[in-house]
């Protein structure tokens, strides 16, 4: 019998990412767990950005993370909508599927609920995906979800 108390949702918050949320829900609802809602961002900007806005690295940086922050609590408001689910939202700096899996190992995580694929849009048919390298080496069991038509 599992005992489902953590789920892991990764979100580059796009839509596609978000495919996956309408099972971590209704699993949450199920076993009565909460939802930890995880966003990495990239250890430092693209250069472009940096150049292009005249601004300091660390202001940069800085507006992304506040950027991101909102996108994520707001993020949380859609995917809980009327439910009675806790959510709880992560942020996180660094290489995505080594901060998911860390993340997993570290919040003793009992799944995964991730979308094959997110803001690109493309279906790498999970070869070279965050998705593929997360079900490759997270310990926690891995519940990858493909967008329906249509998403």
């Amino acid at each position: 019998m599992f005992n489902i108390k953590n789920i892991l949702l990764p979100t580059d918050l796009s839509k596609l990412s978000l495919s996956a949320a309408e099972y971590a829900v209704d699993i949450a609802i199920q076993y009565d767990a909460a939802i930890h809602l995880l966003h990495v961002l990239e250890k430092t900007p693209p250069i472009l950005t940096i150049r292009t806005l005249e601004m300091s690295q660390e202001k940069i940086i800085k507006l992304i993370e506040e950027e991101a922050r909102k996108s994520l609590e707001n993020t949380v408001g859609v995917i809980r909508g009327n439910k009675n689910v806790k959510i709880n939202p992560v942020l996180r700096r660094g290489l995505d599927y080594e901060e998911i899996v860390e993340y997993a190992k570290n919040e003793k995580i009992d799944l995964i609920v991730i979308a094959t694929h997110g803001r690109t849009g493309i279906l790498h048919t999970l070869l070279g995906s965050v998705a593929e390298k997360v079900v490759r080496y997270a310990k926690a069991p891995v519940l990858v979800i493909a967008p329906q038509n249509g998403e």
